[in-house]
């Protein structure tokens, strides 16, 4: 498992950025579905903090994203899994979005990138690498 923790943190979030910004959403939305689980709570915590703050951002209160998506905050809140899945299709179903909130977790929870899904973290040990060797 790659460790970002050398990594400064203005770096970490550029290549993040620059790497969901060429992915695609359907399939970004899809990999954190399946890998969502096994983060560490807190790290859940950040990106569903980092999904409502895209959406706030678009100018949705996290009421009505919760409306919107069908789960209840108190269910997002507690990271039960239907409502976390609800979320994430919500998220993903609204452009943007995920990549968004994806590079917002980055840079607001830099200790929790090596919680992501490990093919994003390959993907971007492989584009740090490439960087540095510019």
């Amino acid at each position: 498992m790659p460790h970002f923790g050398n990594v400064p943190a203005e770096t970490l979030v550029d290549t993040v950025e620059k790497l969901v910004a060429r992915m695609d959403e359907g399939e970004l939305v899809a990999t954190l579905g399946r890998e969502s689980a096994s983060m560490p709570p807190d790290a859940l915590r950040g990106l569903v903090e980092a999904i409502f703050h895209a959406f706030r951002e678009r100018g949705e209160s996290s009421e009505d994203v919760s409306e919107e998506c069908g789960a209840s905050l108190e269910g997002i809140s507690q990271l039960q899994t239907p409502a976390l899945s609800s979320l994430l299709a919500y998220a993903g179903a609204n452009t943007g979005v995920v990549k968004e909130a994806t590079a917002l977790f980055v840079e607001r929870h830099p200790q929790y990138v090596d919680a992501l899904p490990s093919s994003l973290r390959d993907a971007i040990a492989q584009r740090l690498a490439k960087v540095s060797a510019r």
